[in-house]
């Protein structure tokens, strides 16, 4: 596969929650009014609970570590003695690395364990209903 494709999926995976992501501001409205009960049981126990200024706020997190794969380029030349060609060269590596990804989902609850508000943040937010993410709206 060609570096192109990997700098493009590598972006798609940073950027899935920057700009405004209209997909997951629609999953995070779609739970507005539900139980905490129906979230739970779409997506599990929620990683945290906090209380701030009166307000009970439920957190999920989904951290990830990406490796992006590195490139490698050879550089040399050949020279002919007689009818025989001799190589001399010297391949890098370049690129690559881990990136470190998440999102966090936090809901609002009211007095009657129902949604009222929520918040994103993240660069691990879907930008697509795939895979771990297919669960994440309201069903």
């Amino acid at each position: 596969m060609s570096r192109n494709f990997f700098i493009v999926i590598a972006t798609l995976l940073i950027s899935g929650c920057s700009g405004g992501s209209g997909l997951m501001t629609g999953v995070m409205e779609s739970w507005r009014g539900a139980s905490v009960d129906e979230v739970i049981s779409q997506w599990g126990y929620p990683h945290e609970e906090q209380v701030i200024a009166g307000r009970k706020l439920l957190i999920w997190h989904r951290n990830a570590q990406i490796l992006m794969p590195g490139v490698a380029n050879t550089y040399g030349s050949t020279n002919v003695v007689g009818n025989t060609g001799i190589y001399s060269g010297i391949t890098t590596f370049s690129g690559g690395g881990v990136i470190s990804a998440n999102c966090v989902r936090k809901l609002e609850v009211d007095a009657n364990n129902r949604i009222m508000s929520w918040q994103w943040e993240g660069n691990n937010c879907p930008f697509m209903e795939v895979g771990p993410y297919s669960n994440w709206r309201r069903k």
